[in-house]
């Protein structure tokens, strides 16, 4: 189809063979598309060259024209937009960098003692889980040490208890899952005192609550332990 109309004078060299598309030197919407396949089926014998590069060709439907179609161009206009130098720069920064090969980032050392671990304390049980020690600084525990934690963690457990009375049932299903993690030896009992030494804290109790979740399939309530609770910055 064309993009523009064709006019009267260069129409009336066609209107002698009888087209399938009469109107088709007007521009419209296309109405079918014939594949490669079909078209054989649908040529028949005749090709004229009434006007180059025009060619007609015949088929069942009726004579086919094909070729390019131009128009004289009687209106040229031209559009000069004013660019600062500033966004010039700018845009050839930006083009430079994207095109800039990346440079691979730098591991810092305590990644590179992070991947050591990993390295070196990874295996993988009889059931096919991997287990991997975790990675505590290498001041740990003789030279790092943290804040006051059993009055914070403490505080947060009579908070809970109480919640616990009013909820028995879910007193017990907590109950239940702590009891496993002993059995599955997860936990272990441990004294009740801070270990401190030249005014410093080497032991540190972690808050823990449940979050209940009904709308789960499997576990609808499940153990979070709150190790961003903020704690008490003082010497005993």
């Amino acid at each position: 189809m064309p993009t523009f109309t064709i006019c009267r004078e260069n129409w009336q060299r066609f209107k002698i063979l009888e087209l399938a598309d009469p109107s088709c030197h007007i521009p419209a919407q296309t109405d079918m598309v014939i594949g490669s396949d079909i078209l054989p089926q649908i040529l028949l014998e005749g090709i004229q060259k009434i006007s180059a590069p025009i060619l007609a060709q015949r088929t069942i439907f009726g004579w086919i024209l094909s070729g390019p179609i131009t128009k004289n161009v009687v209106v040229f206009s031209t559009q000069v937009e004013k660019c600062s130098n500033a966004t010039l720069s700018s845009q050839l920064r930006k083009f430079w960098e994207e095109e800039e090969i990346p440079q691979p980032p730098q591991i810092s050392p305590e990644d590179q003692a992070c991947e050591h671990v990993y390295a070196t304390t990874t295996t993988r049980a009889p059931n096919g889980r991997y287990i991997v020690r975790l990675p505590f600084k290498e001041e740990f525990p003789k030279k790092l040490c943290g804040p006051l934690s059993v009055c914070c963690t403490s505080a947060v457990f009579l908070v809970w208890s109480d919640r616990f009375r009013k909820k028995c049932d879910l007193a017990t299903t907590y109950n239940n899952m702590l009891q496993e993690y002993f059995d599955l030896g997860h936990m272990e009992h441990t004294k009740p005192c801070e270990i401190i030494a030249n005014g410093k804290y080497f032991s540190f109790y972690l808050p823990h609550h449940t979050v209940v979740n009904p709308d789960k399939v499997t576990a609808k309530v499940r153990v979070v332990y709150n190790a961003s609770k903020h704690l008490v910055q003082e010497n005993p």
